[in-house]
Parts: C-alpha cells; sequence; structure tokens
C-alpha cells in the first residue's frame, strides 16, 4: 500500500510539474517558491526561439533589490555558491611543493626533465630553493633563480629541463639509472622539503609520483595498439581480461566484432570503430579491492572470471565507460577545452559521456559522478541551455525532483567540478602513454576504481536545438507562403 502511495504521489507531483512549467502562473500557489519563477520571456539571441509556454524568469536578486539605475545582482544556485565557498577556503591551504616527475634517462629523441607541482592553495616564489642529488657534491646542485621562471601557481606545475644553449635557466647536472633527488627551500640551513628516489626506472621512461609514498613508471609511447600498452606497463591484467571478454579489445583495435548471442554483443557491435580511442586503465590492486569487498569479510577475493559471472553488467559498464571516442592527450585537451573548466566526451558507451577537467597543472581529471538529468519537459539539456535557463531555481532543486544533488541538466550547464578539497574525481597518475605515437591511441592510468555513472531516461521524446531551427525554418517558409498567396489574391 505504501508503495502504491508512494508512486501514485510521484507520478501525481512529476505531472503537476509539466502543467506548471506551461502554464506558470496559474500554479504558483501549488509549487515551492523555486518553481514558481517562469513569467517573463527570454532574447535567445536571433537562434531558436524559446516556446512561449515555458517562458524564461528575469533573474532574481539574491539578497536585496538592485537599485534604480544601478547594476542588477543575478541570482546564483546553491551549488555555484558552496563551490565558490569551497575555492575561497582552498586559497587558505598553505603551497605544498613537491617533485612529481622525473625523466633520469631519456632516449635520443628527449631531454631530461624535472616536474615540480604545487598541491597548495598558494602560489610559491622557489627563488633560492634549490634541488640536488643526495652525496654528489656541490657541482649537482641546481638554484632557483629570479630572472628564470620561479613561481609556482596553486595546483600547477614548472617543467625544469637540463640546461643547454638555448635553454639557460636548466639544471646542469646529469640524472643518473639511480638517483635520489632532494628539493631544499631557501637558506643555507634549510631543510629538504620533498625528495624523490629511484633506481633502474628504464630509458625512455618517466617516474610518476602517484602518492605521498608511491610512484608510477611509464614511457611516453609505445608502438602497438593501446592492448599493447597495458601489457607493457604491467599491472593490468583485469584489465586486459574485462575488455578481451566483452570484446572491446577489437573496439580498440579499430576491428569489428562477430553478430553473438551474449546480452552486450549489439551494443559492442554498435561501437564506433573508425579512430583511435583514449583508454582510461584501472590497476589490479583496485580490482583486487572490488574482488575483496564482494567476497566478504570470511572468504577469499573474488577472480576476475568470477566477477563477471557475478556481475558483468557492472564490470561492462565500468570498462566501456572508460574508452573514450578519440585520441587525448593533455595538451590537445587543453586546446580543446580553453576556457572551460570541464568538458563532456562521448565514450564506447552510446547512452555515457565522461566528463573530464584539467588542473592548472595540466593533470587530467575524470568525474565519473557528473551526468545530464532530462528537463522534465520535452525540450533537451542543450536547449535550456541555449536559452539562458541553467541558473533558474526549478533547474537546480537540489534533487527534489531531478534526483540529482546538482539538479538538471549538469554538463550541459557547467555544474561539472573537480573540488581539490573533495578529492570527488579520479585523477591520472600516469598521463599521455601513446600507442604508435597516438595513431592507435592513448593511455591514461588513474588512482582508483569508478563506478560508471547512471544513465537517467527523459521523461518525454526530447527535442532538441537543431530540431527547433528546423521547426523555425519550417515556420518561415509557411509564412513566406502565406504572403506569396496574399500577393496572388492582391493581383
Amino acid at each position: 500500500m505504501a508503495k502504491s502511495w508512494k508512486a501514485g504521489t510521484a507520478a501525481l507531483v512529476a505531472a503537476v510539474v509539466l502543467l506548471c512549467l506551461h502554464k506558470p502562473v496559474t500554479c504558483e500557489e501549488q509549487l515551492p517558491s523555486w518553481l514558481n519563477n517562469l513569467n517573463e520571456t527570454v532574447n535567445t539571441g536571433g537562434g531558436a526561439t524559446a516556446p512561449a509556454e515555458t517562458p524564461t524568469p528575469a533573474p532574481a536578486p539574491t539578497e536585496a533589490p538592485a537599485t534604480s539605475g544601478g547594476p542588477k545582482t543575478v541570482k546564483i544556485p546553491g551549488w555555484k555558491k558552496e563551490r565558490m565557498e569551497k575555492a575561497e577556503a582552498f586559497k587558505d591551504v598553505p603551497a605544498d611543493v613537491v617533485i612529481s616527475a622525473v625523466l633520469p634517462e631519456p632516449l635520443a629523441s628527449q631531454v631530461e626533465f624535472i616536474q615540480l607541482t604545487n598541491m597548495g592553495g598558494q602560489a610559491q616564489d622557489l627563488t633560492g630553493w634549490k634541488l640536488t642529488l643526495k652525496g654528489k657534491g656541490s657541482d649537482s646542485q641546481h638554484v632557483f633563480k629570479s630572472e628564470c621562471p620561479s613561481t609556482i601557481e596553486p595546483q600547477s606545475s614548472l617543467l625544469v629541463h637540463k640546461y643547454d644553449a638555448t635553454n639557460l635557466c636548466g639544471f646542469k647536472f646529469a640524472l643518473g639509472p639511480s638517483e635520489e633527488l632532494i628539493l631544499f627551500e631557501d637558506g643555507d640551513d634549510a631543510e629538504g622539503m620533498d625528495s624523490m628516489t629511484w633506481g633502474n626506472v628504464g630509458r625512455g621512461w618517466v617516474l610518476y609520483r602517484a602518492s605521498d609514498s608511491e610512484y608510477e613508471k611509464a614511457p611516453h609511447n609505445i608502438d602497438g595498439s593501446v592492448m599493447d600498452v597495458l601489457a607493457t606497463l604491467g599491472d593490468f591484467k583485469n584489465m586486459i581480461i574485462f575488455l578481451e571478454h566483452f570484446g572491446l579489445d577489437k573496439v580498440l583495435e579499430g576491428k569489428g566484432t562477430k553478430k553473438g548471442h551474449r546480452w552486450f554483443d549489439d551494443i559492442v557491435r554498435d561501437m564506433d570503430t573508425s579512430g583511435p580511442y583514449t583508454l582510461f586503465a584501472i590497476k589490479d590492486d583496485a580490482w583486487t579491492s572490488l574482488f575483496k569487498e564482494m567476497a566478504g569479510e570470511w572468504a577469499p577475493p573474488l577472480t576476475a572470471s568470477e566477477l563477471l559471472e557475478i556481475d558483468d553488467k557492472m564490470v561492462f559498464d565500468i570498462v566501456s565507460y572508460l574508452m573514450v571516442m578519440d585520441p587525448w592527450d593533455s595538451r590537445a585537451l587543453k586546446l580543446k577545452m580553453r576556457d572551460n573548466p570541464s568538458m563532456a566526451f562521448q565514450t564506447a558507451h552510446p547512452d555515457r559521456k565522461a566528463v573530464m577537467q584539467l588542473d592548472n597543472a595540466g593533470k587530467i581529471l575524470l568525474n565519473y559522478d557528473c551526468v545530464d538529468s532530462p528537463s522534465p519537459d520535452e525540450f533537451g539539456c542543450g536547449m535550456q541551455r541555449a536559452w539562458g535557463k541553467c541558473s533558474e531555481d526549478w533547474m537546480n532543486d537540489n534533487g527534489f525532483f531531478s534526483g540529482r544533488p546538482l539538479g538538471y541538466c549538469e554538463y550541459e550547464c557547467g555544474k561539472c567540478y573537480c573540488d581539490p578539497m573533495d578529492n570527488n574525481c579520479a585523477k591520472a597518475v600516469v598521463t599521455d602513454v601513446t600507442a604508435s605515437n597516438g595513431k592507435q591511441g592513448i593511455v591514461h592510468v588513474i588512482d582508483r576504481l569508478i563506478k560508471a555513472p547512471p544513465i537517467i531516461e527523459p521523461a518525454l521524446e526530447q527535442v532538441t536545438e537543431e530540431d527547433m531551427k528546423k521547426s523555425d525554418k519550417k515556420d518561415k517558409d509557411d509564412d513566406d507562403d502565406d504572403d506569396d498567396d496574399d500577393d496572388d489574391d492582391d493581383d
């Protein structure tokens, strides 16, 4: 009885919302105040026109109304206020500079480098700081000078290359196959701020800091496919098993799959095989933690095959979500995203998009809990954004109707955000490992096992911006035909 009552109430509420979106004036007393703000029209700037039944309101003031002739205050959604408050709080986090990557033994086409990253919320001036190879004397010391790049902004990196005639600010000592590199702050008696130790990383391989005590290593390029990259890097046996089980290895290699009778075969056959993919790879230890969790406290951990028998849909959703169409290294992403804080990219799964963000250091972040919950009317999220509805109260309902804390249309309205204090996004701890120089794809290794975001089906068939443009063109053509008929009648 309780279930039936709840279902009936939900259906009634949804019906009232749809009714009020189309007849806002008559519903003001039936809905909360944050849904009563739909009484004015919008100028779409020459694009598709917003329908008269769903007008967009003028922005409401946040606190007090603007004085006559003064600037208008724009209402800020709750999620954006919270984000601004967190960003302000992060500014109080002191600078924290670490050695984040080194290339100790370059190939002929490479140059040795040391990368420093500021993990904190304040900028750090490195003037007078030193990079020193332990036990090698003063000849193995690099001092940061004011005339060279020496300031690292919050969440940013500084790349220091080997000294040569074109790079007078570089370090002059040689990085050997086994070293301990120490970073000292300014001062003769200064203590070491950070260090990185390595041994036989491999020629052409970069050593990355994954955490305070863990490191990853990878080459810049591996000749072969994305599957060859995973095999060469090692520690990705489970990922390889899952990709091969679903036939996704064939998709990554640009090959089609044969017709099969398993539930996922048709989905895989319809995937795009025309171009290389970007794969976010998850290490074996992260999968092992899931194996232990699903087996229970007293049972031995599951194997990859046993997990597939228990819940192959969960595994398929995760692995297909981690396959992003087109090869995206950090440089290409930076050019693509430009001033956008985040951007959604189509994955191999037709119903999911991966939302990526770059921090100031160029680190790739994957927001795996960001989806477009479709608005309750027939107009899609792209139309809502085009009409300027993203800041309206009903679009930011804290999950009241949308079922999502950020409300409707998360990535279309730019609500997706990777918070350095909440650690809510997966981070690429190894980046830009190309397969055959990117022709076969790119691999980034992320720091955790993720869940695939939910697929939320729209309540009504969605009207796209392209549909609206076609409709506007048809209306204009009909008006022109009517004008021609009137002219004929006059004659």
